[in-house]
């Protein structure tokens, strides 16, 4: 629909309204003069009305706020007196000092009771009864009263604080005076003499109470709180008051009084205000009209224009919201995809440095404490990225605790390295949640465009940053990492080399090795554990350290851990067929498997006898913070009779909770631990007590490392049960396990060596 300006009537109406204005132009000025008069002649009278009533006021608050000071002033006096009569006589006991006090404390004073605290600890106090709770009070532990007490203490002078609640009940004004004794050299600290000032009664005797103004007291000039007003309400100092100021050794009160009807209420103005109001109402009623109608088509076109200024403001809000994250106010990935694929650079010879920021401990805390402690943290960070940031800078979440800084440098070499350190200091700061503080910290990967690739595809850039953080990540927390060609090609590598696990998984490339575990008093073989090997068909055999990060990243390492499961039992089997005797067999097993849905009905289909298999729960699992589905399927494990042995004990994740918690039939003291028992005593002790702690809960324990007989001979003489290593036996194929038992049966059985001495020569001839 289509509104159309009639030309007619415009023309009509400006003839109309300046026909009005000609015909009243007299009247119109004659009433803004009238209005004029009135309205000065009011102002006159009501200025002079407040002025008499504010100086009547002021002259009544004055005598209050003296005999305020006053009554102060005497019950300082009297607590002055009394600790003088202490600091003569400071080795005074209750008894004396409800002399001394008795005297001071005189019937017309606000003081109602003493209390005399040596050391900052009440110890006398008059009169006794009903301030018995007041003894043993210590100022520097009660968070009420310490502050004013160490302020009167290392400010040497008389402090006044209230209303302040009492130990001993109800709420008072205290004055505390430190005393000092002088013990021939210097001034020694004595402690605190504390007076309480009935603070009803201080009112009542300086006039507060009768009284017709509204009075209010401070302990600031400008009161704008309600906790700096002790008096009276803080709406007082809002009403235009009087206000004065007492200034007293231990302190300055501003008063501020008002009329409790408020000001101008007996000026007599009201009815000469009222019949002007009349007046100018006759005469402008016509005008303010004529005034609505104008204001009326005003308002109309003014409802248009904000109604276009609305969705202005609301496109810019949904294209603000589109690329800003709504719980930090930080850019968003969007933002960040946009500023990559069209960047606006600064500077002509500008790079981008790009900083990829992943929190460490964020999971931790918001499992702990909730989604909300959660979005806490990660506000926190992004304000302290915020604070970071330059003219041309850009902090952005990008998703779940992940956040990137975006800087142009014309160096940005060691601009990048710099920024990263202070992000890593800013992260590292703790930060309170709910009381409690928490440290999360940050890695941080960091890329920079080269001179060399400078405008090309930043995207790369962004993966560059990717790879340097997940280089942080695996050196440690709380670390900043810089990309290189060579990260570039470890990546490719690590991505070659999980494609080709992957492939060697299901071309059963994988084989079993086993390595003896020996009893340390006859060394017969007491198991063995089966340990993963992979037969790259290129690069011949490798051990576990070149594919178990694979094998977690690619999410397969149970299927390793199925995989060998199978092939030990099977060879177990072999083995019994042939008459070794292996009691049992031991196979590591990884969280991954352990949290596998169909992992019990599998073991339980197992043909293996019970006590002949046991899971070595490995490093990666994290004891202390298991999840609760790992701690109930533990104990049906063991219940299929399939035995728990904890591995690398004395690392990061093993504890002595995880004895507890899981009752393992064995731990194994990490090799790191074992080897330098030969030249350490204090290293044999803490073996000694693992060992302790094993026999305490009915645990055997197996050491790694046993590098040389030596090695032996001392564990053996600590009361170790089993021995694992290099000086008995290396990991070995089934087909090297067999002839290591037969040569290990023919040694032994030669006359006169010792058991000791035939494990040393089958270990040396299979070496």
């Amino acid at each position: 629909m289509t509104f159309r300006r009639n030309p007619k009537i415009v023309p009509g109406l400006g003839a109309s309204a300046a026909s009005h204005a000609s015909a009243f132009a007299p009247a119109l000025f004659a009433a803004i003069i009238a209005v004029i008069v009135v309205w000065v002649a009011t102002n006159w009278r009501l200025e002079r009305s407040l002025a008499e009533e504010r100086s009547i006021v002021a002259g009544e608050l004055s005598t209050i706020s003296s005999r305020l000071q006053t009554n102060l002033n005497s019950n300082v006096k009297l607590l002055q007196g009394l600790a003088a009569g202490i600091a003569v006589d400071p080795a005074m006991d209750q008894n004396g000092f409800s002399k001394l006090a008795a005297q001071i404390l005189q019937p017309d004073s606000q003081l109602r009771s003493f209390a005399a605290a040596p050391d900052m600890v009440v110890r006398w106090v008059y009169p006794e009864k009903g301030n018995e709770k007041a003894i043993g009070l210590d100022y520097r532990k009660n968070e009420k009263q310490r502050a004013a007490a160490m302020l009167a203490r290392n400010t040497h002078n008389i402090v006044l604080t209230g209303p302040v609640e009492l130990v001993q009940g109800g709420t008072a004004f205290v004055v505390r005076c430190p005393i000092y004794v002088n013990d021939g050299k210097s001034q020694i600290f004595w402690g605190l003499l504390s007076g309480i000032v009935d603070i009803p009664r201080l009112y009542s005797d300086s006039g507060l109470g009768s009284t017709e103004l509204e009075i209010a007291i401070s302990t600031v000039p400008e009161p704008n709180s309600p906790k700096q007003v002790f008096l009276g309400n803080l709406e007082t100092f809002l009403k235009q008051p009087v206000v004065t100021s007492v200034d007293m050794t231990y302190g300055r009160w501003t008063f501020g009084a008002v009329p409790k009807r408020g000001w101008g209420q007996n000026s007599g103005i009201g009815i000469f205000e009222l019949y002007a109001s009349l007046l100018a109402l006759c005469v402008v009623a016509p005008i303010i009209w004529v005034g609505f109608l104008t204001k009326s088509r005003q308002r109309t076109i003014e409802k248009l224009r904000l109604h276009k200024k609305k969705l202005v403001r609301a496109r810019q809000r949904l294209e603000y919201l589109s690329l800003h994250d709504a719980l930090t106010g930080l850019a968003n990935r969007r933002f960040v995809d946009q500023m990559i694929a069209q960047p606006e650079r600064p500077g002509g010879e500008d790079r981008l440095i790009l900083i990829h920021i992943d929190l460490d401990r964020f999971k931790e805390i918001n499992d702990t404490k909730g989604h909300a402690g959660g979005d806490m943290v990660l506000q926190i960070t992004a304000s302290r990225l915020a604070d970071l940031t330059g003219p041309n800078d850009v902090a952005a979440r990008i998703g779940g605790d992940e956040f990137i800084f975006a800087k142009w440098s014309t160096n940005p070499e060691p601009e990048a390295t710099e920024l990263a350190k202070q992000i890593v200091d800013a992260l590292q700061q703790p930060l309170l949640i709910d009381g409690a503080e928490y440290v999360v910290g940050a890695s941080v990967g960091v890329a920079w465009e080269s001179k060399r690739a400078r405008g090309r595809d930043l995207g790369q850039l962004l993966l560059n940053a990717d790879l340097a953080l997940y280089e942080a990540k695996k050196a440690g927390r709380g670390r900043a990492a810089i990309f290189t060609e060579e990260l570039r090609s470890a990546a490719i590598h690590s991505k070659e080399l999980a494609d080709e696990f992957n492939q060697a998984l299901d071309r059963d490339e994988l084989v079993a090795f086993f390595q003896p575990q020996f009893n340390a008093d006859t060394l017969e073989i007491a198991g063995v554990e089966a340990l993963a090997r992979w037969e790259h068909p290129r690069k011949g055999l490798l051990g576990p350290n070149n594919f178990l990060d694979a094998a977690e990243r690619l999410g397969r390492s149970g299927d390793m851990d199925r995989l060998i499961l199978q092939k030990a039992l099977f060879e177990l089997t072999r083995w019994d067929s042939l008459g070794m005797q292996i009691p049992r067999v031991s196979v590591n097993i990884s969280a991954r498997r352990l949290a596998q849905a169909n992992l019990l009905a599998e073991l339980s289909e197992l043909p293996v006898s019970r006590g002949r298999l046991c899971f070595e729960l490995l490093e990666t699992i994290s004891f202390d913070e298991l999840q609760p589905a790992l701690n109930d399927i533990i104990p049906m494990i063991k219940e299929l009779g399939i035995e728990i042995e904890i591995d690398d004990f004395g690392t990061e994740h093993a504890s002595i909770i995880s004895l507890l918690r899981f009752e393992p039939r064995r731990l194994k003291i990490d090799r790191e631990i074992i080897k330098p028992i030969i030249t350490s005593p204090s290293q044999r002790r803490l073996v000694s007590s693992i060992i302790e702690i094993g026999r305490s809960q009915n645990i055997d324990i197996v050491a790694e490392g046993v590098e040389t007989m030596e090695h032996a001979k001392i564990l053996k003489d600590l009361g170790c049960h089993l021995l694992q290593g290099y000086a008995l036996a290396r990991p070995m194929t089934s087909e090297q396990l067999i002839e290591f038992c037969r040569m290990k049966d023919k040694g032994a059985a030669e006359a006169g060596r010792s058991p000791l001495q035939a494990a040393s020569v089958t270990s040396f001839v299979l070496k």
